[in-house]
């Protein structure tokens, strides 16, 4: 009843934004406290905001002032003031996280992420990998002014700091650091500094040197670091690792090493896929609340082989599932997309939202429970496809209506928090193929209309396409959530169009799809079949868009002859 009568008064709901959702890096020196930094938070919806600030490191302390006229924009705003006491940490990068929260408001907690570089901005070394023909940026963010003259040893004049940047209101000073590979330069290894003068900070004013390596063969590139939370007791967190290769060749990893600070046994990893990729495995069982670090090692056939990469597991007292603000996201797309259809699937991430290892739904009908977690729309209850101790993907319930909507889960027994959404009645979005940037599309044997090269084979005009889509909403007859039946035929009302070719000056060819309906057996999955058209743009990558409702989908493309 509290979940429901909560839910259903979303015009009610206080709603939280902040001004920032991260700050620094700040340049600190070592053995000094850094600058207090502040954080405005405001309220879009109606009602109160009662905040409340905490960090998970020891070397940030909060405090909530009194509300004022924010300057910026129309209304009042509530600083919240972060005081870094950096003086006992390391020279190094260091990042905290403050957890920003109004009981009962939508959007909220939020999170405000705080780096910090102690000893200065200016690395103590620096190296570049690039390919023939290529070049690499790497930037120094510092606090202040720098002198920046770039030199080299060997290779020619490889180097180059081309612009200093201006500082910006938050007093940054950005250097990009090239290295770019010149005409003749073989591969191997050159040698270059960077003399740095003129900083405040002493640590700052120092020679630096440089090393740049050619070669056609693979460059590894991995994340900088994994930030990974999870509640006291909870289940061990595994995911793949993601890695990619910037250079040439085929890259393959050989042996993958864990290792962690406190000696402890939570960080495992394994090589996957052949040598292809790196499964990794955080374990909180038997961890107390706190901070542990860590670091997964890859060795591989890469010029830059070692990579390590440093991991950060914060164990957090266990409570509710906490969706975090802003990753509602379609499961066509990759980036954020607060608009939703009707039925459409959807996934959002945050912390302790499954406290079991990661389950999926294989077959339809999804159900309204999967490790433990049910998930509710404006309190209508939706289908789960699969959870993770960070990330869920459901289906939006059918009966929703448009507009305003409280995203919320329930673990356990334990309610979550609020994460506003809008609702339309339709939102169409392209499946892309396993190959970007096209589409999946495809020819009436099955085979996906891309280039040969890709894995594919292009159309031609009089071809059959089959487009599979996300968001078109309600079907005419109505189906329960969570299920596709093959009979009767679950359709889309209203004609659906799809246009070949279009850009930002033209529309294309648009053609009436010959049908649009459910994919049977597969909830929320819609084919939309049109035949390609005599008078389209040819291509390898001609542009393809649906419209259902007079609303566009993405844009993604296919290949035609």
């Amino acid at each position: 009843m509290l979940l429901l009568g909560c839910a259903g008064s979303v015009s009610a709901t206080p709603k939280l934004r902040l001004t920032a959702a991260s700050i620094g890096p700040v340049v600190v020196a070592t053995g000094a406290n850094g600058p207090q930094q502040t954080v405005y938070a405001y309220n879009v919806g109606d009602g109160f905001l009662n905040l409340s600030a905490a960090a998970n490191v020891p070397w940030i302390s909060t405090s909530t002032g009194e509300a004022g006229n924010c300057g910026l924009r129309p209304g009042y705003c509530t600083p919240i003031s972060l005081d870094l006491n950096t003086a006992g940490l390391a020279q190094g990068l260091h990042t905290g996280l403050v957890t920003i929260s109004s009981p009962e408001a939508a959007d909220a907690p939020q999170t405000v992420t705080v780096t910090v570089q102690v000893g200065g901005a200016v690395p103590d070394k620096m190296a570049f990998y690039i390919m023939p023909g290529g070049s690499e940026e790497q930037v120094i963010r510092a606090g202040n002014p720098l002198g920046v003259v770039p030199s080299t040893e060997t290779g020619g004049d490889w180097l180059s700091v081309p612009s200093e940047g201006g500082g910006s209101f938050r007093f940054n000073y950005n250097y990009r650091v090239v290295a770019r590979h010149l005409e003749g330069l073989e591969e191997g290894e050159y040698a270059g500094r960077l003399d740095v003068f003129n900083s405040r900070l002493e640590e700052e004013n120092k020679q630096v040197p440089v090393t740049l390596k050619v070669t056609s063969g693979p460059i590894l590139t991995a994340p900088s670091m994994l930030m990974l939370r999870l509640g006291e007791g909870s289940a061990a967190y595994s995911a793949p690792l993601s890695l990619a290769n910037r250079g040439g060749g085929s890259l393959t990893i050989s042996e993958v090493h864990c290792a962690a600070e406190d000696e402890g046994k939570w960080l495992s990893a394994e090589v996957s896929g052949e040598g292809r990729g790196v499964q990794f495995k955080a374990d909180p069982a038997g961890l107390s609340q706190g901070i542990y670090k860590g670091s997964i090692e890859v060795v591989s056939d890469a010029a830059n082989s070692p990579y390590s990469v440093p991991v950060v597991l914060e164990v957090m007292a266990a409570g509710p599932p906490q969706i975090d603000y802003e990753t509602v996201t379609n499961l066509a797309s990759t980036d954020p997309d607060p608009v939703v259809a009707p039925g459409m699937l959807v996934k959002v991430r945050g912390t302790q939202i499954s406290a079991m290892e990661e389950a999926t739904a294989t077959e339809a009908p999804y159900p309204p429970s999967l490790g433990g977690v049910q998930v509710y729309v404006n309190g209508i209850e939706g289908a789960i496809l699969h959870t993770a101790p960070d990330e869920l993907w459901f289906q939006v319930p059918y009966e929703v209506e448009p507009g305003a909507a409280l995203i919320q889960l329930v673990r356990d027994g334990q309610v979550g928090n609020f994460l506003e959404v809008t609702v339309v009645e339709r939102a169409p979005r392209i499946e892309p193929a396993a190959v970007s940037p096209y589409a999946q599309a495809l020819l009436e044997d099955g085979v996906p209309a891309m280039p040969e090269a890709a894995g594919g084979r292009p159309a031609t005009a009089g071809d059959v396409l089959t487009i599979s889509l996300i968001g078109l909403g309600r079907t005419e007859p109505p189906v329960a959530t969570g299920t596709a039946p093959a009979d009767p035929a679950a359709d889309i009302p209203g004609p659906v169009f799809v246009s070949f070719g279009a850009n930002l000056f033209d529309a294309g060819v648009v053609v009436e799809a010959s049908s649009a309906q459910l994919i049977p057996g597969s909830p929320g999955r819609y084919a939309v079949k049109v035949t390609v058209p005599p008078d389209t743009v040819t291509g390898e990558r001609v542009a393809l868009s649906v419209t259902a409702g007079d609303v566009p989908s993405n844009r993604l493309y296919l290949a035609i002859q």
